[in-house]
């Protein structure tokens, strides 16, 4: 689970209609063409390369830990 600063980040970063923690999303993007399944802290959808940028870096300081996810295969 994110911590609330962590969250806040985020969604300022590349704004709430692209940073998710709610159960729809979550369990959307907890899969891809495996059977394995991991319910993720938050789904990101970044827009350029900068925003991906920011989010490596920011995550990287702080430990978390970054699953990027393509078309799902």
């Amino acid at each position: 689970m994110l911590e609330k600063q962590h969250i806040q980040y985020f969604k300022n970063l590349v704004g709430g209609e692209d940073f998710f923690t709610d159960l729809a999303h979550l369990n959307a993007y907890c899969y891809d063409a495996t059977k394995e399944r991991h319910l993720p802290s938050g789904v990101i959808f970044p827009k350029n390369e900068q925003e991906i940028s920011q989010i490596l870096k920011y995550c990287n300081e702080h430990r978390i830990i970054v699953v990027p996810r393509g078309a799902g295969s």
